[in-house]
């Protein structure tokens, strides 16, 4: 991996754990807090986002 692909890598996943940690704290707040159908639909589809994410990147990491 030269040094490019690497730093790509790393800006990808950092925006992926802020998607991810943001949605997870809008499934709690939509469903504890303020039960809100839209906040748990939208946490819901950006968490089912980030998992095709990483199940593509994985499985194209185990073929190369």
């Amino acid at each position: 991996m030269t040094e490019r692909e690497a730093e790509d890598w790393l800006i990808r996943y950092l925006v992926v754990m802020v998607v991810a940690a943001t949605a997870l704290l809008l499934l709690l707040y939509g469903l504890v807090f303020a039960p809100n159908i839209l906040f748990v639909a939208v946490s819901v589809l950006a968490l089912v986002a980030v998992s095709v994410v990483i199940s593509i990147d994985l499985r194209s990491w185990r073929s190369a």
